[in-house]
């Protein structure tokens, strides 16, 4: 059986609580009654699914064909979720070759000079104060240095822009919620996330375009992760009273619009068409959607599930 690279979304992760503070409406739609998915997926989303999932496979076999072969099948696996045949093509092309660059440029040397200590590595991490809530979250890779610095290495890629995503993962608590589930984890102090980022323009005419890049160490003082979980655990309890609220027939106004993550990533958010509608669990479900199966239960934020990947 062929492996899969498909990774996941969590509703106890980084990116389940980061979409509530973005835009409390589209996790609204998304999480709450109305349960509304897109019929297609971002391709950025889908590259780096695959861009993973072949990366975690090289590191845990050092199988370079087998990692460039798994990408593809991943990308031919979705192909169905991709919104047209041009974006599905670009990214079958551009993607093993992204994989191809970094395993020449970082790939092999990462294997000769690292200890790997783990790949993909799943963590539950309770609130402080809140031992039965949690969040959880899927190391790309934990390594130790010859100078016995412990570093999580964060991959990104991204066809968007090289600084951004930089800056994405030195000054966003990805990296904090990180530093916090290694230490927990490990039970000693992580020296810093690494930044592993590889870059290829869409307007690039050739994979000798393809930048790999991997940013100064990002730091966190132990006294701002705790204030970040604290928060965290706030965000988790104001997000299952307002679940609460409205599966108990509340208006679910309390879930408002945030007009500026419409157009945050270059590009309309997928919701925006529908947002402005009072969709409930009973409503049309508009058209470019789908209804994802089940209902919302309180704990569901709780339970220990997979990360998800947002591209760029």
């Amino acid at each position: 059986m062929k492996p899969k690279a498909e990774r996941k979304g969590s509703n106890s992760g980084f990116h389940f609580y980061s979409l509530y503070q973005c835009c409390q409406r589209k996790f609204y739609l998304r999480m709450g009654p109305p349960r509304l998915e897109p019929m297609f997926i971002a391709s950025p989303l889908l590259m780096g699914s695959a861009f993973h999932g072949g990366k975690a496979l090289f590191y845990r076999t050092g199988n370079e064909k087998a990692a460039l072969r798994l990408v593809r099948d991943e990308l031919i696996d979705r192909k169905r979720e991709f919104e047209s045949r041009e974006e599905y093509l670009s990214v079958l092309d551009r993607t093993p070759a992204m994989l191809a660059s970094w395993i020449a440029e970082y790939g092999k040397d990462d294997l000769k000079h690292l200890n790997i200590l783990d790949v993909e590595k799943a963590i539950k991490v309770p609130f402080p104060g809140k031992p039965g809530w949690h969040m959880t979250m899927r190391l790309d890779m934990v390594a130790e240095d010859r100078f016995d610095n412990l570093l999580v290495y964060e991959t990104k890629s991204t066809s968007w822009s090289m600084v951004a995503t930089s800056m994405f993962v030195s000054l966003g608590d990805q990296a904090t919620t990180y530093i916090g589930g290694a230490e927990h984890y490990y039970k000693r102090r992580v020296t810093a996330v690494v930044p592993d980022i590889t870059f290829f323009s869409k307007a690039a005419k050739n994979e000798s375009s393809i930048k790999n890049y991997r940013g100064d160490f990002v730091y966190r003082d132990p006294e701002h992760v705790k204030f970040f979980y604290r928060g965290m655990a706030q965000v988790a309890s104001e997000i299952t009273q307002k679940m609460r609220a409205v599966t108990n027939g509340h208006d679910p106004a309390i879930f408002p619009r945030n007009s500026f993550y419409c157009v945050a990533y270059g590009r309309p958010c997928e919701f925006a068409e529908v947002c402005r509608l009072n969709l409930t669990a009973k409503s049309k479900t508009p058209t470019g959607f789908r209804k994802t199966p089940g209902k919302f239960r309180t704990p569901e934020i709780f339970d220990t599930v997979d990360d998800a990947i947002a591209g760029g």
